[in-house]
């Protein structure tokens, strides 16, 4: 299929990594440099978090060409359903819209924004979200966002602008904190010096995963899991698992470690298991040389901003969550 937008030929997926040079990277390493986003990739990386994924649907998959050139592409997908054991077509995912810097022409994202929801919307979506967050993340985790996928990074503004002025509305944002390990703070007092009589920490280095989205995005990852278990009556109070975020880590210049699925058992909540596991589990990073911890939470969760900021966590980035209704075509 073809446009008008600048010269541009809008395409389905084809296998633009294994041409000479590599279109797709190319694009990749041309894009506006910004914190979260991966600044220089190759054919592996890519292979690696995208296209080697099970769930990889090719028909999903769009690009601008120009002069033999990629010079933008959208790429949909779906997230996984309650129990995390297979795709739920309910609701789509824009998991990345990217436009080369040289791009003025808002065309280009529309055409291509129309294409990627139509996909959606032919595979049973009602609605769409644009960028991916947790659980809502089947592709591109270490190439953008951090220890998560925020939605749409807040430095993203070319993007953030090409989802609005398509109709997409911003309904939540998530928070970025981060700690540098130098600065933890020991939490103290009679709740804590409780919890820790009565609980203890176990740590295991690459664990087995617990779900198959799990295993999906995050199963070629270093990772370690802690878990909080109750002395007496050895029962599992709560976990937390921490990944290499890599290959966006490897910029860092330090080690760095990204927090996620941070569980308490529903019943100890506001007993002080979370701030006792989380500042447990950091200490132990600590001694592992871990430099730098970064986790992220919903903006309208402010228990988990409070822990945050508790354990000596500092905010440095948010990211928008937006949505777009489909309008069925019967």
């Amino acid at each position: 299929m073809s446009s008008k937008s600048a010269g541009c030929k809008l395409i389905k997926y084809r296998s633009f990594l294994n041409t000479d040079p590599p279109l797709l990277v190319d694009l990749w390493n041309r894009l506006d440099r910004m914190p979260g986003l991966v600044q220089q990739t190759d054919c592996t990386t890519l292979e690696r978090h995208v296209f080697a994924k099970p769930y990889f649907d090719r028909a999903g998959f769009f690009v601008a060409l120009e002069e033999g050139r990629i010079v933008a592409f959208a790429h949909a997908g779906f997230p996984p359903n309650q129990s995390l054991t297979a795709l739920d077509y309910q609701t789509g995912i824009i998991s990345q819209l990217r436009i080369d810097a040289a791009i003025t022409d808002p065309a280009i994202g529309r055409e291509l924004l129309t294409l990627a929801t139509d996909y959606c919307r032919d595979k049973g979506a009602s609605s769409v979200h644009a960028g991916s967050f947790f659980p809502h993340s089947p592709f591109y985790l270490g190439l953008y966002g951090g220890s998560r996928l925020p939605g749409v990074i807040q430095q993203d503004s070319k993007t953030y602008n090409a989802f609005k002025d398509f109709g997409f509305v911003e309904h939540d944002q998530i928070v970025v904190f981060e700690l540098e390990l130098s600065g933890l703070k020991s939490v103290m007092g009679r709740q804590q010096m409780s919890v820790r009589r009565n609980y203890l920490i176990n740590a295991t280095t690459d664990p087995m995963e617990q779900s198959w989205w799990e295993s999906c995005t995050l199963g070629v990852a270093n990772r370690e899991r802690f878990t909080v278990i109750n002395k007496r009556t050895k029962e599992v109070c709560g976990s937390v698992s921490y990944w290499d975020m890599r290959p966006l880590s490897d910029s860092f210049e330090v080690k760095a470690r990204g927090l996620y699925n941070l569980v308490t058992v529903e019943k100890l909540r506001r007993g002080g298991i979370a701030t006792y596991l989380v500042g447990e589990s950091l200490k132990h990073l600590a001694k592992s040389d871990v430099t730098i911890v970064e986790a992220q939470t919903r903006g309208s969760d402010a228990a988990s901003q409070a822990l945050f900021e508790k354990l000596g966590f500092q905010k440095i980035s948010s990211g928008r969550l937006l949505s777009l209704a489909l309008k069925s075509t019967c």
